[in-house]
């Protein structure tokens, strides 16, 4: 049922909202920067927090990115995993973060064990189905010895050739699918797959690191060739990123209240020579994007009337079940 809800508001919605959406990269506007969007750990939020300065949101994530793609131009939007919702019962609400990511042309996602928690059946039909570039190097299927998703993908950002990939922590919660799945040990699988990234001529490598701040800052300082971390996995947010050898790591925290921004400054050979990191907090000064903001309320609108039409039907069996025992 849930999944027959989502695919008909899909339908409706998708087609008129794909001539709005904005490409991955524009008109290449500083050719000597790139810029790396992230988010991290989302947890299923949609819109913002009920906090004393509400937080967050997909049309804030959504207006915040076209604005940063509209100064740079080469700029790459990806989410380091964790989107999935922290309660069993919502697989309506997974498949719509990832139409939504769609939506933003996110370039690449990784994963997260929250993500596992629907069994990787449901999670590798969903991202087939939507073409969402998810990248894992380390999540290895036992049956076939083979990562259950792309280890990296490799995309042209403007001018820059730019390999994403993706690790999960070895201590992580495989939920229903821990017997058939392994996770390899995370520092070996980086050397293998940044060499042969860079064997096929990637300038920059982005890793989505799934392995919480202190096993991925000694990953990056142990493995040489990746030049932005997107730290991510029960990670704090800090508001100013750091380096790490040659490596500039960023720290979005959790929920989607914040959106980090990687500026990585090139030299004529496209090699990063600098960089810096932000957290930008998804505040009430960041304008909604129309588009995602109705895509958004259309979700939420049917979620809402489905469960009150659940509700009436649960209060109407007990008026009978009482009038019934009388």
């Amino acid at each position: 049922m849930q999944t027959r809800f989502l695919a008909a508001l899909a339908s409706l919605l998708l087609p008129a909202l794909a001539s709005t959406a904005t490409p991955s990269s524009g008109p290449i506007l500083q050719p000597d920067k790139l810029v790396i969007l992230s988010t991290s750990d989302v947890k299923g939020k949609t819109g913002p927090c009920g906090c004393h300065v509400p937080k967050g949101g997909l049309a804030r994530r959504a207006g915040l990115v076209d604005s940063i793609r509209a100064q740079f131009g080469q700029v790459a939007l990806v989410d380091a995993g964790g989107f999935f919702p922290d309660s069993n019962g919502q697989q309506n609400l997974a498949s719509f973060l990832v139409d939504a990511m769609n939506l933003m042309n996110t370039d690449a996602v990784g994963v997260a064990g929250r993500d596992l928690r629907y069994g990787t059946s449901f999670l590798s039909a969903l991202t087939q189905r939507s073409r969402l570039p998810v990248v894992c190097a380390n999540l290895i299927e036992k049956r076939s010895g083979k990562p259950l998703f792309d280890p990296y993908v490799i995309k042209m950002i403007g001018g820059v050739n730019v390999g994403f990939f993706g690790l999960i922590g070895e201590k992580v919660d495989l939920g229903p699918s821990r017997d058939s799945l392994l996770v390899e040990e995370p520092a070996a699988v980086a050397r293998r797959t940044v060499a042969e990234m860079r064997r096929k001529g990637v300038d920059v490598v982005v890793l989505l690191g799934q392995l919480g701040k202190v096993e991925n800052e000694d990953l990056v300082a142990a493995v040489d060739g990746v030049n932005s971390l997107v730290v991510a996995g029960s990670t704090p947010v800090i508001a100013k990123g750091r380096v790490i050898k040659n490596t500039v790591a960023c720290y979005g925290g959790e929920n989607g209240y914040y959106v980090c921004k990687t500026v990585l400054t090139l030299n004529a050979k496209r090699q990063v020579t600098t960089g810096e990191a932000d957290a930008i907090m998804l505040g009430p000064e960041v304008g909604d994007q129309p588009e995602m903001l109705k895509f958004v309320k259309g979700f939420e609108d049917g979620r809402n009337e489905k469960l009150h039409k659940t509700e009436a039907q649960r209060a109407a069996r007990a008026a009978e079940q009482d009038a019934g025992g009388r």
